[in-house]
């Protein structure tokens, strides 16, 4: 725990749904602008890029009275006060207009507690720290139309079982699928991105679903629908770039600085566990996200955002997020 608060305090001083205690989806390929927001621009052929992101939530916890009485009425809830996902990410440019990558993050779901029954009365039980390995996702990118100012693109990939699915609490017995580090389902996911620029301003927008499917211990963890919007504004150019996603003649050590205001959504639908609904799942999340990127030497990018929950309409009881913090680094060679 210590090292990877080190390296989330590294990431945001040196500038990837979220949904309760879920990751938002991101993939890092390089591109300069928004953060969260799946551009339409893909890599230049025979580029890689390899990065590393961060995502830190802090839930408003649900309290010991609160989960007694949850207990006492028979409800299965559990409280998280925080979230941390480490990610690293990798992306290639086949073509001009297909890029295809690999995210694999790292999740630590910390300080758990649930709600429980002893005969009746209420009860709070600490479960301890959900840590370890998550799932895999591979992903393509397909631009369909380009412009000097305006790209499309369609996306598609899979989330793999490759995930922890067998972390346990602190009295020995398994966590729940909903808060392991991997879910132990392949879930297909597509959707479009969009971008366009207008001299030194920007905007972008993507969509995506993912089609949730069984995984570990019968449980259907609910499909979700990811939504991204972002105008961009390049604050720094040395050169007065106006490629706003692909500038590559700054001067100096700092290529450019962009700042961004990003709305970032997600909808997830209730789990189902053994095919019964989990009333304390799903819902909607809406985070307004200002952030800055900054270019450096023509390879190195470094992010960062602080997102603000404007909406939190999550179904049952849940720990809402109150807010969330995004760092990181990507390297292009």
């Amino acid at each position: 725990m210590p090292l990877l608060r080190i390296i989330l305090l590294i990431l945001c001083i040196c500038p990837h749904g979220a949904l309760a205690d879920h990751a938002s989806v991101s993939f890092e390929t390089g591109a300069a602008g928004a953060i969260m927001t799946i551009p339409g621009a893909t890599l230049p052929k025979g580029k890689t890029v390899f990065g590393f992101g961060v995502q830190f939530i802090d839930m408003d916890e649900i309290s010991d009275g609160e989960l007694e009485a949850l207990g006492a009425a028979d409800e299965d809830v559990h409280s998280v006060d925080n979230l941390l996902n480490l990610t690293a990410n990798l992306a290639y440019g086949i073509t001009d207009n297909l890029t295809v990558g690999a995210s694999m993050p790292y999740i630590e779901r910390n300080d758990i507690r649930e709600a429980h029954n002893d005969m009746g009365a209420g009860e709070v039980e600490f479960a301890g720290d959900s840590v370890g390995i998550g799932d895999l996702s591979l992903f393509g990118q397909y631009r369909f139309y380009h412009n000097e100012t305006q790209d499309m693109a369609l996306i598609a990939g899979l989330k793999t079982p490759t995930g922890d699915t067998s972390e346990r609490e602190a009295e020995g017995g398994f966590f729940g699928t909903e808060q392991q580090p991997g879910s132990g389902s392949r879930d297909p996911f597509f959707g479009m991105a969009y971008d366009r620029k207008w001299g030194r301003a920007g905007f972008s927008g993507n969509v995506l679903y993912t089609l949730v499917n069984e995984g570990s211990r019968q449980s259907d963890l609910g499909d979700i629908f990811n939504y991204n919007l972002a105008v961009t504004y390049r604050t720094f150019a040395p050169t007065g770039g106006h490629n706003h996603h692909r500038h590559t003649h700054g001067f100096g050590i700092i290529d450019y600085v962009d700042v961004m205001l990003e709305a970032n959504g997600d909808y997830r639908e209730r789990a189902e566990i053994n095919n019964i609904s989990d009333e304390h799942t799903g819902g909607h999340t809406l985070y307004i996200s200002p952030g800055a990127r900054v270019g450096i030497g023509h390879k190195w990018s470094f992010f960062g955002s602080l997102g603000v929950p404007v909406v939190n309409n999550l179904n049952g009881q849940q720990s809402e997020p109150e807010y969330r913090v995004i760092g990181g680094l990507s390297f292009t060679f």
